[in-house]
């Protein structure tokens, strides 16, 4: 039998949890120390990747860009692995994306919006001012779905030693 090997995908979404109630600042570049603590929804995503390990993101086309300039929900549209939108709300991880024509002209991709799936129908995102940083149902709003391929390979995560029973 084959012991359980967590990916980065798991360990992601436990780092995350650790964001929620943070609040939301548009263009918001994270905590750089701990005095600061605000996100921006794409900047959230980008530094839970780094959390993780993840040190470049790999396309569909196979271009491949540095996780220090993984920024901005269309730009990460763009550079990573576009998946069937029902298969993004369906796997933890996925990023999910808000694509509007009519809310987002001019912006890359007409995309306005990244949220991280959490499996199930939820999501974790730093959703705006209002919000900050949640978990709550998908909204009909999001309409896209890619994946960090790079995120769903084994963690190595720091083992801890238990005591005897």
């Amino acid at each position: 039998m084959t012991p359980w090997q967590p990916t980065k995908a798991a360990h992601l979404l436990v780092l995350a949890l650790k964001e929620v109630g943070k609040p939301y600042v548009l263009g918001s570049e994270g905590p750089a120390d701990e005095s600061l603590k605000t996100w921006d929804c794409s900047e959230l995503v980008q530094h839970l990747l780094a959390q993780v390990g993840v040190m470049q993101v790999t396309d569909s086309k196979g271009r491949v860009t540095p996780i220090a300039v993984f920024d901005g929900a269309g730009f990460q549209w763009d550079r990573s692995r576009s998946i069937p939108f029902a298969d993004g709300v369906r796997l933890p991880g996925a990023l999910l994306f808000i694509q509007s024509a009519s809310a987002y002209r001019g912006r890359p991709h007409n995309i306005g919006h990244v949220a991280i799936s959490l499996g199930n129908g939820y999501v974790l995102e730093a959703r705006g001012r209002a919000y900050g940083v949640t978990i709550g149902p998908l909204r009909q709003s999001f309409n896209l779905a890619s994946k960090v391929q790079e995120i769903y390979t084994p963690a190595v995560l720091a083992t801890a030693s238990l005591p005897a029973a």
